[in-house]
């Protein structure tokens, strides 16, 4: 499906903002666009509330072990509210 692609690149991003908000990238700026990312999707109407959460869950249990509470816990990090 296209939107796991989409959260795959998604997560991509959010892992590269994280590791320069802790290895000395402009981490002020890395923190400001995990704050605009974490606006944007928690625009979401219910039924896409439910959708990306199904995604969430779908591509955590594909992921490999040590990675899949990381994913889970993307849409708490960037302040979603599911």
């Amino acid at each position: 499906m296209i939107s796991d692609y989409l959260f795959k690149a998604l997560l991509s991003v959010v892992a590269i903002l994280e590791d320069g908000a802790k290895f000395g990238l402009d981490s002020h700026a890395a923190v400001n666009a995990l704050e605009s990312v974490g606006f944007e999707l928690d625009q979401m109407e219910d039924r896409d509330r439910q959708e990306f959460a199904e995604i969430v869950e779908r591509v955590a249990e594909l992921a490999d072990p040590e990675q899949r509470e990381w994913i889970r816990g993307i849409p708490r990090d960037l302040g979603i509210e599911m």
